[in-house]
């Protein structure tokens, strides 16, 4: 009856087959009117309801019937003979919300060959520490910089003493660091004229700068100028204005004039002074009118206010409102206490006054409220805890931890933390106020200044909040301990936000940025003389230092932060306490106890002593089965636009602050990489890609969020959804005369059991989390998530517990704030979208739909009865977002016009492994490009069954001629055995690793303990197998991995051409310690020495490339320092990242290819982004599957293809082998030879007669089978000679002899022994001859290359004589034949019987492309879907 019913709702076409559309769908092109709905933008509802409509005529003349026309074809929902279309022809949709240029969505070229280059760093000096005051530069500015916020301005006085010592007077650093003092200094007499004043800053810049040679720069000039202005009035302010102006125009010239009439440090009443006070360069300006800066920041519900948030481009676009759901279920009753920041009655009023628009008023209101959300949440839930204490004290409710709600517990916590941290707090003011004998090894020295930061009221808080949520959140492990030395960080991390926040630094930041161009082109207009240069805002020079920006500057040191959480963690533990109540078994009485909350203990993990806190498990009882709102404090879903992304840290959330690159192991190179790319603008369509995926806005789906929370209260267990009582029983105990062996098996079990058991606890916890936090924004409607990337360029939201990138569980919670209409196609893909979800998606788009329409009756069920009914989607590959498309594709079918339907819900278009999408397209392999659909096809390709089958084949085979493995699995290799090895080889799955994953799926075979040799066998077996097919199927994809192996081999193994010259000038006696811009020491002590030249010969490059997009990546994998950090708690051993540390060799070279690939489909995705924003398109994205609205699925298709085939068809290979020609260019790497060759034979000639020593042949040929570092920098001389133009110093080059020489006049490719693919993870060769027919061809194509530049140059390198190399053979055949050993270690080619030598860093020839076409993407209908 209900299909029915429904039936008699819908227009007649609804429910037609997909074949009776076909011809329906290819009209468009023929009769765009037909189409006219396909992607409206907004719902025909109520008054009451804003839609989201922007029509915009493209001519005047248009009637409405064609102002709608849109894209409405693609993948198999046409006919196949329907002409591809080309991108341009792509059609702009309703709505379209973006002004963005269309050169942000355009991919252009630049030179490869002039790549941003920072210089690698010295290690700088240190100094010892006396009263907290001491460590490397990059410590005491840290610690400068925490003083100076907290106005410790005597201790930073001693830094900036410490600093000037170890500085030369010209350094930059030294420079900013009296600004940032003296800067301090004004804002302090500006709040106390009393305490500071002018003369107390001209006195400190005259004895600290003037007398020290100090010589200043254009900010220091700012900030006495500013002074000048605040500070002083009448003859006194104009004389000194004057005085100031000349002296930096007589001192510093026009340069630094330009740059302080430029700078945006002013605000705008004192720039207005400073350009009246130059009457001889400036026509007068026009009168200064009111302006924004005389606003508070949250003060925006005035006119002024209106006008501010049109200024800082926050108020670009009109707003819609959505109708709210009524809300149902017992879960939602607590609701309307979850963020008092939430409720639009409280706190924030609105702007009932302020003039514009009400889409103005409103968007005006939701920035306020982001505002206070992200200043006050600690304080919003301190409040909260309190308010439900306060509730059980008025019914008499004291300490019982059954019935007390986690908030109010919270309450006492905090109630009992706080006076601790106070006194905390005031013994750390003493100790610093204070320093003296006695004190002086007081720890509150060191970390002093970084706690007073942050007030204690907030420190509390965040510790109660922070160790909460961690619990709630749970490890990877799924267990709900947490580790110390994580927790410390991340307890220190959200305190130093607090104070970022507090200080509001970003939003004056912000405003300091809106001014800059502002007043350039305000100062050309009124210039009375011929402007200077003006600051440049790109570099001039290549290669340029690592800058130390302000994000760095204002972080914590490691060990800081260590021991600051630390303490707060040991405060924590002495105050967190439970009331627990049990009932005697024997006695029947309720029995009573408390205990602590928390406890510390020490386990192992990963074989090293750790130590954990661990929560009561009545603690973690009751965060399973009760609402944890008011948790988390920090990182929430934004109710306003996130802020665009402008610098490193400066985008996403309004007042705290996140770097746009999330750093690995906090990464000083990959920091300071992007900053300049950032600085120079390379990155600007990077950012700009990220603030489309930021701004689009976000809702929570109630009706699904309604049915989740009727689920979990019942504590039943769906899909992910952990059950209340879920979890495996209880193993039974042997008897006491079980053998040993049962006993053992028992114990395992028992083990086994305790970790599923945790591990289900844990994850019913954080999902108890994740519905919370969609609990308190249920209500709203628009949600952000502002994104940031890691440092291959991938974009992730920034709220870490509910997001679109989650699992089902969070995804189905999510819909889009924006809704569209459906339209015929938009229909179709509704349908196809819900197969997709069931797990129906290896059939065509045709079967999918009609998968949909047999079901339909199930559909509906779902939808109206979901957890009452015959529950269909409760078996679905993704239940819950199975259950939205239910209801979704249920409400369209019931409304009078389904295809009027306004749609919200996002339909996924995913991609077919793609990372091997890239690799067939670099390669330009047909076979692999059909098997990953890049090639048309009239049905989806599945590359995992591809395999499988060609496995499958193989193993056949071997069976047939009795292999005794292929005979006992033939019948066993299916796609799931081989799905995980072929997903993940591109992301450089090691060989153990595929045959790990391979024994995973074969488990189930075999059962008995007896065959795990059998499975181990089998697995490697298999593993082999299927590298094997995949290097048939694709072969220029496998030559791409052998290059990309081949450099990232010899880039990991090489040293700098600094190195070089370092190492060099040391050896002839010129021994610098450190950088020139400290003040190196007149002689080097012989520890300081060893510690020098153990830096110079490491090898430090790591491998760095840039994205199509121009960002910059470097991998951040380096040998970490350890630091043990004493702590009352425990020690506690921390890592600590050096910018100029050893790299690691084996992860450098391991995740090379994999991390270019990523760099690449992250390249992909925001190119696809940029589009989308630029035809009015909702894009959200999870890696390589897209998401939009199902009306504008076709137009995605099309953007997705054209971004694919526009990167692919430019060089991307070629470009990579220039940019690491020229980046490297200089270096040398250490190569190893195989010992028969004959370059191998001759340096040992060479290296044994540079010795002239009477040693043993064979002991000499171990000796000197090492490169030693005075090799570089004989070879470096050698080239200062060749590229010399005296020419008997020339001719001097071209007579020397050296290991290096002797290889390019021996260049034999067969020489090489080469163990990338052992360092790569595969133990054997597995791709078989092919990849040694790979190895020779481009080895010798490179051999040639060299030759031919050197007969060019004439510098045809110089050999050994034949006589030497003569009688070194003969030699070695009277000291008789090697040992069987010895000759087994040659023919698998050991590294002891190699020979080392240093070749010029250079890469062979990128392998030729296959002749596969990517232009044929575009015909593809598989590619994405």
């Amino acid at each position: 009856m209900l299909a029915r019913a429904a039936r008699r709702k819908l227009r007649r076409d609804a429910f037609r087959s997909p074949t009776q559309l076909a011809e329906q769908l290819t009209l468009p092109w023929l009769c765009p009117a037909q189409m006219r709905w396909a992607a409206s933008v907004g719902p025909a509802t109520t008054t009451t309801t804003t839609t989201h409509d922007a029509r915009r005529p493209r001519h005047g003349a248009l009637s409405p019937r064609h102002e709608t026309r849109s894209l409405a074809t693609q993948a198999d929902v046409q006919h196949a003979h329907t002409p591809a279309m080309a991108f341009d022809g792509l059609l702009q949709p309703w709505g379209s919300r973006s002004a963005q240029s269309p050169r942000m969505a355009r991919l252009e070229s630049w030179d490869p060959a002039t790549p941003l280059i920072l210089r690698e760093p010295m290690d700088p000096p240190t100094t010892p520490s006396r009263f907290g005051i001491g460590g490397d530069p990059i410590e005491l500015y840290q610690n400068l910089h925490a003083c100076l916020r907290v106005g410790r301005m005597d201790r930073a006085t001693a830094i900036i003493q410490r600093l000037t010592i170890m500085y030369s007077t010209t350094a930059s650093e030294v420079v900013e660091a009296h600004n940032a003092y003296l800067q301090t200094l004004f804002e302090l007499a500006r709040q106390d004229p009393e305490a500071y004043s002018m003369d107390t800053i001209e006195e400190w810049y005259d004895s600290h700068m003037v007398r020290k040679a100090i010589e200043p720069n254009a900010g220091t000039f700012v900030t006495l100028l500013r002074a000048s202005m605040s500070l002083l009035e009448g003859s006194k302010r104009h004389r000194s204005l004057h005085k100031y102006l000349a002296m930096a125009e007589a001192r510093c010239g026009s340069d630094v004039m330009d740059a302080i009439n430029y700078s945006e440090d002013f605000d705008d009443h004192e720039w207005d002074a400073l350009i009246r006070a130059q009457p001889d360069r400036f026509q007068e300006p026009p009168v200064l009118e009111p302006s924004a800066d005389t606003l508070h920041p949250i003060e925006m519900s005035t006119p002024l206010g209106t006008q501010a948030l049109i200024d800082t481009g926050i108020l670009p676009n009109p707003a819609h409102s959505v109708k709210e759901v009524p809300q149902k279920g017992e879960g939602l009753i607590a609701l309307k206490n979850a963020l008092a920041v939430f409720d639009q009655t409280t706190r924030v009023p609105f702007p009932h006054e302020m003039e514009g628009s009400q889409d103005e008023k409103e968007r005006a209101f939701a920035y306020m409220r982001q505002l206070q959300l992200e200043q006050d949440a600690t304080e919003a839930a301190i409040n909260r805890w309190k308010i439900e204490d306060e509730k059980l004290q008025e019914l008499g409710i004291h300490g019982v931890l059954k019935t007390k709600p986690i908030q109010a517990l919270m309450w006492q916590w905090y109630s009992a933390l706080l006076p601790r941290i106070q006194k905390e707090y005031a013994r750390v003011q003493q100790v610093l106020s204070a320093p003296n004998p006695q004190n002086k090894s007081d720890e509150r020295h060191i970390y002093g200044p970084y706690l007073e930061m942050c007030k204690p009221e907030k420190m509390a808080a965040i510790t109660v909040s922070r160790m909460i949520q961690g619990v709630a959140v749970g490890r990877s492990d799924h267990t709900n301990d947490l580790k110390i030395s994580q927790l410390s960080g991340l307890l220190a991390e959200d305190i130093r936000n607090q104070a970022i926040s507090d200080a509001k630094e970003k939003l004056v930041s912000a405003r300091k940025k809106q001014r800059k161009q502002a007043r350039r082109a305000m100062l050309d207009s009124l210039s009375l003389q011929p402007q200077g240069a003006k600051p440049e805002e790109k570099p001039t020079t290549k290669t340029t230092d690592f800058p130390l920006d302000s994000f760095l500057r204002s972080e914590m040191p490691t060990a800081i932060k260590t021991r600051i959480g630390a303490l707060l963690i040991e405060h924590f533990l002495q105050a967190a306490m439970v009331t627990v109540t049990v009932e005697d078994p024997k006695s029947g009485k309720t029995l009573t106890n408390t205990q602590a909350a928390f406890h510390h203990h020490v386990g192992f993990a990963n074989g090293k002593r750790t130590g954990w806190i661990a929560p009561h498990q009545e603690i973690v009882n009751k965060l399973m089965q009760e609402p944890t709102h008011s948790v988390q404090s920090v990182q929430l879903p934004m109710v306003f636009e996130p802020k665009p992304w402008t610098a490193f840290d400066e985008g996403g959330y309004y007042t705290t602050s996140q770097a746009v690159v999330r750093l690995k192991n906090h990464d000083q190179s990959q920091r300071a990489y992007a900053h300049s790319a950032i600085e120079n603008g390379d990155m600007e369509k990077m950012l700009t890609g990220l603030d489309v995926l930021s701004k689009v806005p976000w809702q929570i789906n109630k009706d699904v969020f309604e049915v989740m929370v009727q689920a979990w209260n019942s504590g039943e267990g769906i899909g992910a959804m952990v059950g209340e009582k879920a979890g495996p029983t209880l193993p039974e105990e042997p008897p006491q005369d079980a053998s040993a062996s049962q006993k053992t098996a028992w114990r395992r079990a028992i083990a086994d059991y305790e970790n599923t058991r945790a591990g289900l606890h844990s994850q019913r916890c954080y999902q108890n989390f994740q519905l919370e936090t969609a609990r308190a924004f249920v209500k709203e409607k628009k949600l952000y998530f502002p994104h940031s990337v890691d440092f291959r360029g991938r974009a992730y939201p920034i709220p870490p517990v509910l997001n679109h990138m989650g699992s089902d569980f969070a995804r189905c919670l999510l819909r889009f704030a924006n809704g569209k209409e459906l339209g015929t196609v938009g229909l179709q893909w509704l349908k196809v979208h819900l197969a997709n979800l069931y797990g129906f998606d290896k059939a065509s788009l045709y079967e999918r739909e009609q998968f949909a329409m047999d079901n339909l009756y199930e559909i509906y069920d779902s939808a109206t009865n979901p957890l009452n009914g015959r529950r269909w989607w409760t078996k679905a590959e993704d239940p819950w977002q199975c259950l939205a498309c239910c209801i979704e594709l249920k409400n369209a079918l019931e409304s009078p016009d389904p295809t009027r339907f306004v749609s919200r819900l996002p339909v996924h278009q995913d991609g077919t492994c793609n990372g091997l999408q890239h690799y067939a397209a670099l390669g330009g392999d047909t076979a692999g490009a059909s098997q990953v659909n890049l090639e048309p096809s009239d049905r989806p390709q599945d590359i995992y069954t591809g395999v499988a089958d060609l496995v499958r084949s193989m193993v056949a085979d071997d069976a047939a001629k009795g292999h005794r493995l292929a005979t006992m699995l033939k019948d066993k290799i299916s796609r799931k055995v081989v799905k995980r090895t072929v997903m993940t080889n591109v992301y450089g799955v090691t060989f153990i690793g595929a045959k790990n994953q391979v024994e995973d799926e074969l488990r189930s075979f075999f059962q008995r303990e007896d065959e795990t040799t059998e499975i181990w066998l089998a697995a490697s077996y298999i593993a082999g197998k299927i590298f094997l097919a995949l290097g048939k199927i694709f072969n220029g994809a496998q030559e791409i991995q052998y290059w990309l192996g081949e450099c990232g081999e010899r880039i990991s193994t090489s040293v700098s051409a600094d190195q070089i010259r370092r190492l060099r000038d040391h050896l002839d006696g010129n021994k610098k310690a450190y950088e020139t811009k400290y003040k190196n020491p007149k002689s080097v002590s012989k520890s300081l020495e060893k510690k020098l030249v153990k830096d110079m010969e490491a090898f430090k490059t790591p491998i760095i490339w840039t994205t199509p997009l121009k960002m910059p990546v470097v991998q951040p994998y380096r040998k970490m320092a350890t630091h043990v950090v004493k702590t009352k708690l425990q020690e506690i051993v921390v890592s600590r990242s050096q910018g100029n540390a050893a790299i690691d060799k084996r992860k450098q070279l391991q995740a090379f290819p994999p991390n270019f690939i990523h760099s690449l489909d992250a390249t992909h995705m925001i190119l696809s982004a940029l589009k989308c924003n630029e035809m009015g398109i909702d894009f959200a994205a999870v890696h390589d599957s897209f998401w939009t609205h199902a009306a504008d699925v076709p137009n995605l298709n099309i953007i997705l293809r054209d971004a694919f085939v526009r990167m692919h068809s430019e060089d991307i290979m070629g470009r990579l082998a220039a940019e690491f020609a020229a980046r490297y260019s200089g270096s040398m790497h250490k190569a190893l030879l195989k010992p028969a060759s004959d370059a191998a034979k001759k340096i040992l000639v060479w290296r044994a007669a540079q010795c002239g020593d009477g040693e043993d042949g064979r002991l000499a040929r171990k000796t000197h089978r090492e490169a030693p570092f005075d090799e570089l920098a004989l070879e470096a001389q050698r080239q200062d000679l060749l590229n010399s133009e005296d020419p008997e110093k020339r001719e001097q080059g071209l007579k020397m002899v050296t290991p290096t020489s002797i290889w390019l006049a021996n260049q034999d490719s067969s020489a090489i022994a080469s163990y990338r693919l052992a360092r790569m993870g595969e133990s054997k060769n597995t791709a078989g001859p092919k990849l040694d027919e790979v190895k020779e061809m481009l080895l010798t194509a490179e051999a040639s290359h060299v030759t031919e530049e050197l007969e060019a140059s004439g510098a045809l390198a110089n050999d050994v004589f034949e006589a030497d190399l003569i009688a070194a053979e003969e030699e070695m055949e009277d000291e008789g034949a090697l040992s069987k050993q010895e000759k087994r270690k040659a023919k698998t080619g050991g590294a002891s019987q190699t020979v080392a030598v240093w070749l010029p860093l250079t890469f062979p020839p990128v392998p030729k492309k296959g002749d596969w076409d990517v232009s044929r993407l575009r015909e593809s209908q598989y590619f994405f879907s």
